[in-house]
């Protein structure tokens, strides 16, 4: 203090404000102490003048905004208490009072306090709130974002929820940590089907503040999380995979959001970047994943959303390829066994490339260089070597192009682009080959055999029917758990199922309508044959009431079931056809006769077969009961075993006895034809007629033989004999 009072000019100022008390008033402004010196004396006039500018000087403060009482001031310009100080001079004549003006406009220059953050008055927060999402009959997530803090700390924060409007903290609320920025909270204990209100909130040193109001409703009981499962990831690179999934239910609430998300770490969820978005609703769908990195291992799932959360499919783990391997080395196979609708590849993989081969295959279009992103491609295993491939559902007379693929982690690799033609047609021609110790059922596709059955005690195929893309095949196998028994058996595109098991069990007949099987033939019975009629592997029994009954042949017209064949009439057989087992007689009934075929041909009704005169069998044709002799050299028993009928054209094909050997024949509307020469035993079995083109089917000279037009193809040329029992063309 003894310095302060010593400075001579705040011993000037104490002279001056001595008798006004204004250096107490400038020490509560933050100005050093200024007391009056002893023995100064106090001047009215200085009193007075020291007064005004008090209320001058007061008027330079300016109050900060929001402080209490004013708050700090902050000081006007040196410039500006200048002036003002020029402005007293104008009106103080004095000297005196005008030194005093300068000497006060310096303190109060000197003593100005300037802002500070200590010095700044908080406000309430500022904050917005998150709309609702994965909500359920009794939760929902929600939050808020706070923008400003109001110059002061958040010391709380969340969100508060009513069925009212204007929810606040003292009532349901969460508390979500501190500090500005976003937060989530959890909102739960809810009710079903309820509309909440929920407002975020935000607490400082001021109070708190609230975000705006949002609404939602909860969930009906009934509802819950989507089911989905992960599809295996395919088409592997270095930085890309193909993956998927399939929204099996929507849980009850409809599916917003689906695809997949991936991550190096186990179990990834959709708050990861690395996620896929691949439509809405039910169903299978596929995700390109992307931006992988080489040789690493990856996790994927498949997700859904609806209304109540977020669902996923199995963890799904794959390696991405690493920079040394490359793609495999695949040629493909040429095409062979072409039929009208069907044909084989395959391929053979050489390399693999330095990584598993994870899918192998054919792939075919009428374009060339098809790929696997085509829905007509086979899958035929895994890892390197050779595979076949069965290509199906074409069309016929039509060009094609296939290419064998192989697919590893780096991605697909295609042979070379092999092109071929189906047939404009197919023939199919059941019967057996022998090969000289054991008969085996066989399949002929254009000339290719085909084995439908392995058995080592022996098996036959006795006709075929084609329906589309399925072939139904009809024979007997031997049992081989009991020798003396054969199995009745249908074979649908090579597999095989047991009708019948006994001895003498024969196969006759198989018929495909719309979605019906029908199949027909007869087994032993104690002392008789049963005659029999499968539906769809169900049977029922085919008889007139007498001893053993023998069907042949069958037709499916509509609703309508025919069955040709005979039935031992107590002294001879006798020829008899059942339309829905309603029998009709067509021999007599004192020589023996035979229906070996039976057709429809709109409400004509023809069966072929044979009646003996009491001499000689001779070929017959009944149409709608009514029988007519076939046309024979007259001197020898004669068979008509097949008959095909199109347009007003009538074909039975058989064959007749002559001297020392058969000869297979072929009639037109009553006409016949030698499709043998004589030389050799040969029979007709079976006839159909496609395109204007006559196909017959038999043997000559114990060897499987197809007539096209009268023109003899040797189907097993190879092998020491062979029998074709039936033809069907398509």
């Amino acid at each position: 203090m003894q310095q302060y009072s010593n400075n001579p000019l705040n011993r000037g100022l104490s002279y001056i404000f001595a008798d006004v008390g204004v250096a107490q008033n400038y020490s509560q402004a933050n100005c050093p102490t200024i007391r009056p010196l002893s023995g100064v004396p106090a001047n009215s006039e200085s009193h007075s003048l020291l007064q005004q500018i008090k209320i001058k000087t007061a008027q330079f403060k300016s109050p900060l905004a929001g402080t209490p009482n004013g708050g700090s001031s902050k000081s006007f310009s040196k410039s500006t208490i200048i002036i003002y100080a020029i402005f007293g001079y104008q009106i103080i004549q004095s000297m005196k009072t005008f030194l005093c003006i300068i000497l006060l406009a310096l303190i109060t220059f000197s003593c100005q306090k300037e802002i500070s953050p200590e010095n700044i008055v908080a406000t309430l927060p500022t904050l917005t709130t998150t709309a609702a999402t994965s909500i359920t009959n009794t939760t929902a997530t929600s939050g808020g974002n706070i923008t400003d803090d109001g110059g002061a700390s958040i010391t709380a924060r969340g969100v508060c929820w009513s069925t009212s409007t204007n929810p606040v903290v003292t009532g349901n609320h969460t508390t979500d940590g501190t500090g500005s920025g976003a937060f989530t909270s959890n909102i739960t204990g809810l009710t079903a089907t309820i509309v909440y209100y929920v407002r975020a909130y935000a607490t400082n040193s001021e109070g708190t503040a609230y975000g705006n109001e949002i609404s939602f409703t909860t969930t009906n009981t009934s509802t819950a999380l989507p089911t989905v499962t992960t599809t295996s990831l395919s088409a592997i690179t270095m930085i890309t995979a193909a993956g998927g999934g399939n929204v099996v239910a929507d849980g009850g609430a409809t599916v917003t959001a689906r695809g997949v998300c991936w991550s190096t770490t186990a179990n990834p969820t959709i708050v990861l970047s690395t996620k896929t978005t691949d439509g809405t609703g039910t169903g299978i769908f596929t995700s390109a994943i992307t931006g992988l990195t080489a040789a690493t291992t990856y996790h994927v799932r498949a997700y859904a959303t609806n209304s109540v959360g977020t669902a996923y499919g199995g963890d799904s783990v794959f390696t991405t390829a690493s920079t040394s391997a490359t793609l495999p080395t695949i040629t493909t196979t040429a095409i062979s066994s072409i039929t009208s609708i069907t044909a084989n590849s395959g391929g053979t993989i050489s390399s693999d490339g330095g990584a598993a081969v994870t899918a192998r295959g054919v792939c075919w279009s009428t374009t060339a260089n098809p790929t696997v992103a085509l829905s007509t491609k086979t899958t035929d295993g895994t890892g390197i070597g050779t595979f076949t491939s069965d290509i199906t559902g074409l069309t016929k007379n039509t060009t094609y192009h296939v290419r064998a693929y192989a697919t590893n982690s780096v991605g697909t690799a295609y042979g070379a682009d092999v092109s071929f033609t189906t047939d404009p047609y197919t023939v199919y021609v059941a019967g057996a080959i022998n090969d000289g110790s054991l008969s085996y059922a066989v399949l002929w596709r254009n000339g290719t055999a085909t084995y439908l059955a392995n058995n080592p005690l022996g098996a036959q195929a006795n006709s075929v029917y084609v329906q589309g893309s399925d072939i139904y095949v009809l024979g007997v196998e031997n049992n081989p758990l009991s020798t003396p028994e054969n199995h009745i058996k249908l074979w649908k595109n090579g597999t095989g199922t047991v009708l019948a098991t006994s001895m003498g069990a024969t196969a006759s007949a198989v018929f495909a309508s719309g979605s019906d099987v029908y199949a027909t033939g007869y087994y032993l019975i104690g002392s008789q044959y049963r005659g029999t009629l499968w539906k769809n592997g169900v049977a029922s029994t085919v008889s007139s009431g007498f001893q053993s009954c023998y069907p042949r042949s069958m037709y499916v017209a509509g609703s309508d079931v025919y069955v040709a064949g005979y039935e031992y009439n107590v002294t001879h057989y006798q020829a008899k056809v059942w339309k829905n087992n309603v029998v009709t007689i067509l021999g007599n009934n004192t020589q023996a006769s035979d229906a070996f075929s039976v057709f429809v041909s709109g409400s004509d009704v023809y069966v072929s077969g044979y009646q003996s005169n009491g001499s000689k069998n001779i070929p017959t044709l009944w149409k709608n009961g009514v029988p007519a002799s076939l046309s024979t050299t007259g001197t020898y028993s004669a068979y008509g075993e097949s008959v095909f009928v199109v347009g007003s054209d009538v074909y039975v094909a058989g064959y007749e006895s002559r001297i020392t050997n058969n000869v297979a024949m072929l009639w037109k509307n009553g006409v016949p034809v030698d499709l043998s020469v004589g030389t050799n035993n040969a029979y007709a079995h079976s006839v159909f007629v496609y395109n204007g083109d006559v196909y017959v089917t038999g043997e000559e000279s114990n060897k499987a033989t197809l007539w096209k037009n009268g023109a003899a193809t040797i189907l097993n040329p190879s092998t020491p004999s062979g029998w074709a029992y039936s033809v069907f063309v398509q």
